[in-house]
């Protein structure tokens, strides 16, 4: 299971951050744009947490999402209701959990303000996640592989390679190399 999450890295800063990872013999890790984004309106009708009675609809509503887009289908995200089509225009997946907690069904049209950017998307797809993974997961996918309209920055989720003596650590390297990230070390938790 990954042992490290990243969060705010940089689009510019993709490449150079891959390659760190190939370096340091990381070959496999989750990369996905992640884009912040509040729920602001559900079948063209505005949403507010006093919309909702649960609290835990009202949190939802009253926070930002972190949505991300992929025309891949996580193979750790099971679709169990719709279709998942990739670079479907106007679409976007939703996990099965939130879509109960917020009364959301296949075909509801759910629009979100990005970053200043209105996007709204019909729900063709509901997935079942398995948060207790250890991967990079979202409520909410685009199944699209590019959104150049959106502010976005990244986060990977990997298995940080083991300290060798008489070397920096992996995370003080990486810590210089991109000093603007945040990395959080979950090794504890897994153990």
């Amino acid at each position: 299971a990954p042992n490290r999450f990243v969060i705010n890295i940089m689009p510019d800063q993709g490449p150079a951050f891959r390659q760190f990872l190939q370096d340091k013999g990381v070959g496999r890790y989750d990369w996905y744009p992640m884009i912040r984004g509040r729920l602001v309106a559900v079948n063209g009708k505005p949403v507010s947490p006093d919309d909702f009675t649960e609290d835990r609809a009202r949190r939802l509503v009253d926070r930002e999402f972190n949505i991300s887009h992929t025309a891949t289908r996580p193979a750790h995200n099971e679709v169990v209701q719709g279709r998942w089509t990739p670079d479907e225009a106007g679409a976007i997946s939703v996990e099965s959990g939130i879509a109960d907690t917020l009364g959301l069904k296949l075909g509801d049209v759910m629009q979100f303000d990005m970053g200043g950017v209105q996007s709204e998307a019909r729900i063709t797809s509901l997935r079942k996640v398995d948060w207790g993974s250890m991967r990079v997961n979202f409520f909410v996918l685009f199944p699209r592989a590019q959104m150049a309209d959106v502010p976005a920055t990244y986060i990977s989720a990997f298995r940080a390679p083991p300290a060798v003596a008489g070397t920096p650590s992996f995370d003080n390297q990486l810590s210089r190399d991109f000093p603007n990230i945040t990395s959080v070390d979950v090794s504890a938790s897994i153990a």
